[in-house]
């Protein structure tokens, strides 16, 4: 006579039990992952909102900054102090990336195709020059 081989007859209370329980651990297992998971979306979308709103506006100030700058340098004026070279230095790096970004033909952050978003740093570039004209012109 053939004996069964499901769990559930299994001879003992004991070995009930012990499947119980590690079926309970692997359900907690997969829960935990998919929370998780869940977490970890959630913050990448967040995080690709966040870039997707905030970097046309980094770009434009950053291209502002690194013009205007030494441009307040070259005419004596008052370039923010001590802050003057830290935020000259953060904003030509910036300005840097998305030119390297722009050069690679990287796909940008923002969900419109790659000439477009060139040309948008192009223009961002084309604003700080007017904007700085503007404030050494005051």
């Amino acid at each position: 006579m053939l004996r069964p081989s499901n769990s559930l007859l299994g001879s003992s209370r004991a070995a009930r039990r012990a499947t119980l329980r590690a079926e309970w651990v692997k359900s907690l297992g997969h829960a935990a992952r998919g929370i998780r998971s869940l977490v970890s979306g959630v913050f990448a979308l967040t995080v690709d909102l966040v870039l997707l709103w905030a970097l046309p506006f980094v770009y434009l100030a950053s291209a502002y900054l690194a013009l205007d700058l030494p441009a307040r340098w070259l005419t004596h004026r008052d370039a923010w102090g001590g802050w003057g070279v830290g935020i000259f230095a953060a904003s030509l790096v910036v300005g840097l990336i998305g030119l390297a970004r722009a050069l690679q033909d990287s796909t940008p952050v923002a969900p419109v195709r790659p000439k477009f978003a060139r040309a948008m740093f192009a223009i961002s570039w084309l604003a700080g020059l007017l904007l700085t004209i503007g404030d050494l012109a005051s």
